[in-house]
């Protein structure tokens, strides 16, 4: 009876608890190689509030000892791109003529309300790239959650949900506080080759010239990465997850360059500030997943068998 319900656990998609061993409500979501994932009641607001502790979770994380090496490739690899800014800028507007594809963003309003632009959308291939990163698939994944966790009672979707609405706005205060300090200009608004480098711009003339001085890091890239960073995080089980999430990076990549928004080396910088804020609330938000061991393996098993005349084969048994 013992071995039946077990086994009739690991079948079940959602295992709920009344108590988890902090002795708060709990749910425990199994996966199919066995592990299980724990989550809390979750919380909008109690997420949301979480932002300046895992900000702080994640500035420690990035100076940790077993983090300095990624630390050196984040900054070798900036400084390469930066001595070939130029070339690549040049042969990407170059390859996005021959594809046909846009160095205009060419999104369009389809919804206005009282003549004000409520939804815009892309109207060809290129914007259809730069569109990725423009923040209505950020917060259309967050209303996604939200409301697919509130109507099926899913804590995990909707601690999903909270965690994309905390790290939007992690990721771009942090992004816009490296803004402000690197000063760079975009590729578009460019004076010199590979841009002029303005540090610490006042605020009026920051807002008034943005374009001037918002390259470094990229922030859309930035924001993209938390999104899926968080997302796979929480359904390691979804292996789709992680190839789709890259591709689409690799496009609104191309089409940023293409478009003369950012620079090649813009990237990695963005790339792991929003990896890291992703990694740190999904991890380490008051809320957060709790991964399990998975079980020990069944005692059914697979043994080599010699008969009484020398023959070998193998065989089925279980050990009790």
């Amino acid at each position: 009876m013992k071995n039946l319900l077990a086994a009739l656990l690991l079948l079940s998609p959602v295992l709920s608890a009344p108590l988890s061993a902090a002795g708060t409500p709990s749910r425990t979501y199994a996966l199919k190689d066995g592990s299980s994932l724990e989550y809390s009641r979750p919380g909008l607001w109690h997420t949301i509030g979480s932002g300046p502790s895992d900000w702080g979770t994640f500035i420690k994380d990035s100076f940790r000892k077993e983090n300095l090496p990624w630390f050196a490739a984040i900054g070798a690899s900036t400084l390469f791109l930066i001595e070939y800014d130029q070339k690549i800028y040049t042969n990407t507007r170059r390859a996005g003529r021959k594809l046909g594809i846009s160095s205009v963003d060419k999104t369009k309003t389809y919804l206005k309300v009282g003549g004000v632009s409520i939804f815009r959308g892309p109207s060809d291939l290129g914007s259809a790239f730069y569109f990725i990163g423009d923040g209505w698939l950020n917060l259309g994944l967050f209303g996604y959650f939200e409301i697919a966790g509130r109507l099926k009672d899913d804590w995990r979707a909707l601690q999903t949900g909270h965690q994309l609405a905390e790290g939007l706005i992690v990721t771009g205060f942090t992004t816009q506080i490296m803004k402000r300090i690197s000063g760079r200009e975009t590729p578009r608004a460019a004076t010199a080759p590979r841009g002029v480098w303005r540090m610490f711009p006042s605020f009026k003339d920051f807002q008034s010239h943005r374009t001037r001085y918002d390259a470094f890091p990229s922030g859309h890239l930035a924001t993209c990465m938390m999104t899926l960073t968080v997302i796979a995080e929480n359904y390691p089980e979804k292996k789709y997850v992680k190839p789709l999430g890259y591709a689409m990076l690799g496009a609104l990549s191309f089409q940023m360059v293409n478009n003369g928004v950012h620079w090649a080396s813009d990237y990695p910088l963005g790339l792991a500030v929003g990896y890291g804020i992703g990694k740190a609330i999904a991890s380490h938000g008051r809320t957060a997943a709790r991964r399990t061991a998975a079980p020990a393996p069944s005692a059914l098993r697979l043994e080599p068998y010699f008969g009484p005349e020398g023959a070998a084969g193998a065989a089925l048994a279980y050990r009790f």
